[in-house]
């Protein structure tokens, strides 16, 4: 079942609402660890993969090792679950076109900066989805928390992301910024460790964002099932 075709109690308005998380199930559950287990696979893993290459063997093997872990882990998804994952399909599409500019120029400066346009790249195309009514960034948001179809499909929800869609713009635009500036200032074993260090605040909030603005978006239009008391 995709997480497009999940569905939930109807709330008293009679359209479907969101579960909170307390009263999710074991489908619900195993939608999230898959989510999770998604993110971890086609996201985290590929950054140490290409520390460890780079540092035992070269560049060049550190990139085909990446681009080797990304495909694995897409076709892997593909195969076993009969769907494609956003995270690694994603992670997979870039590791293409970053082992491609970093082989052909033999680079780590160029593969390295790929990340800042990439995230320049997701954040416009996730703002611009926004507004024309289709949130790519729901996408991501869909495959860790299950969301009822009916209520993808209201205002409250498209007008939830066009605000969350803004504020991962916005992040993705300092992300870039600081990315370069460590990396034309840093060797590589400190940009790898303050990247990740300075990094990881800023995809925290942007996360932590995505996951308490629409909950209290749709809170408020009375698509929340209310929590059950013990």
């Amino acid at each position: 079942m995709s997480d497009a075709e999940l569905t939930a109690p109807p709330s008293a308005g009679g359209l479907s609402a969101v579960k909170h998380w307390r009263q999710f199930g074991a489908h619900e559950w195993r939608h999230v660890r898959s989510g999770l287990r998604g993110l971890v696979l086609g996201t985290l893993l590929p950054v140490a993969f290409f520390y460890v290459s780079y540092r035992t063997w070269s560049f060049s093997v550190a990139v085909l090792v990446v681009l080797a872990w990304s495909a694995a882990v897409f076709a892997w998804h593909r195969r076993v679950e009969h769907r494609i994952d956003v995270f690694s399909a994603t992670t997979f599409v870039f590791a293409c076109v970053k082992a491609g500019a970093g082989l052909i120029s033999n680079n780590p400066f160029l593969y390295l900066a790929w990340p800042s346009i990439e995230n320049l790249i997701y954040g416009g195309v996730f703002f611009g989805s926004a507004l024309l009514g289709v949130p790519l960034l729901a996408m991501y948001a869909r495959r860790i928390y299950p969301v009822p179809r009916q209520v993808q499909a209201s205002a409250a929800f498209r007008r939830a992301f066009i605000v969350v869609s803004a504020v991962w713009l916005a992040g993705f635009l300092l992300r870039a910024s600081l990315r370069l500036v460590f990396l034309t200032q840093l060797s590589l074993e400190a940009f790898l460790l303050v990247d990740t260090v300075a990094g990881w605040p800023i995809n925290l909030a942007m996360v932590s964002f995505t996951v308490w603005y629409p909950l209290r978006t749709l809170r408020r239009a009375g698509m929340i099932e209310p929590e059950a008391v013990p």
